[in-house]
């Protein structure tokens, strides 16, 4: 009899699940995180403690509490006194993620020779699940007033790049592209043709600065990643925009894609 019960509680510990673990073996804490950071979106890149409570299913106490140990280890930094968004670990470790990808390799000699063609700063942009995300940048510090362009960010639905991505997934040439759903709609007025390759525009701030931008593809077609040209607006005059958009053309056609 003992050896059958030790039998019997040896299995039944065996199948009970660790200390915080879930019912499908995540360690419950991870698996909170991981929902948390999951939240961050371009439209909404930023937590609340209401927010965590409700992706959570925990009290606003608890989801606090999360917010500041987060905040504590450099995954979310403060953006004012109640919202937190992405801090220093999250993009470091981004940008890392980033950096294992080819084409920046490729395009980093590019990038640096356009700048100071055309001199402004020149940023490539990879997709990042939800959103283009910026994975180097080429700045032009030759000025006293610069723009400054943080590695890691997630741009917005209506920024040229994405606009650059949601056009060629729209045309079925989206390689790792996400679903339509993520995308900003892209009328064709907004999208002119240099060369055969599309180029977006975007002016920002009430016209103070500007993005053109195009993408970089595979031989067979397939969007990887897109180059921009961002500059101040008074640097960048629209009777300039065709000869950028041409030199911007010109240099992704001097990036190895494979």
């Amino acid at each position: 009899m003992r050896d059958d019960a030790e039998v019997r509680v040896g299995k039944s510990e065996a199948q009970a699940p660790a200390e915080g673990e879930g019912s499908g073996g995540d360690i419950q804490v991870i698996a909170r995180v991981v929902t948390l950071l999951e939240c961050l979106e371009p439209d909404s890149p930023s937590l609340d403690t209401p927010t965590t409570a409700k992706a959570l299913g925990v009290g606003r106490s608890t989801a606090h509490r999360y917010l500041v140990s987060l905040e504590k280890r450099g995954l979310l930094q403060r953006r004012d006194a109640t919202t937190y968004e992405l801090g220093p670990v999250l993009c470091r470790l981004g940008t890392l993620a980033l950096s294992r990808l080819g084409i920046l390799e490729a395009a980093w000699p590019v990038m640096r020779e356009l700048s100071g063609e055309i001199e402004n700063t020149v940023v490539l942009s990879v997709w990042g699940g939800r959103a283009p995300v910026i994975a180097r940048v080429a700045p032009y510090s030759s000025r006293i007033t610069t723009i400054s362009v943080e590695l890691g960010r997630s741009l917005p639905p209506d920024a040229a790049q994405t606009r650059i991505f949601a056009a060629y997934h729209k045309l079925g040439r989206g390689g790792g592209s996400p679903a339509a759903g993520h995308l900003r709609a892209v009328d064709d007025e907004e999208l002119r043709s240099v060369g055969g390759v599309l180029t977006a525009r975007q002016v920002y701030a009430g016209g103070g600065f500007k993005t053109i931008a195009a993408p970089i593809r595979t031989p067979d077609g397939a969007i990887v990643a897109t180059l921009a040209v961002i500059g101040l607006a008074v640097f960048m005059p629209e009777s300039d925009d065709d000869r950028v958009a041409e030199q911007l053309v010109a240099a992704i056609a001097r990036i190895g894609v494979s």
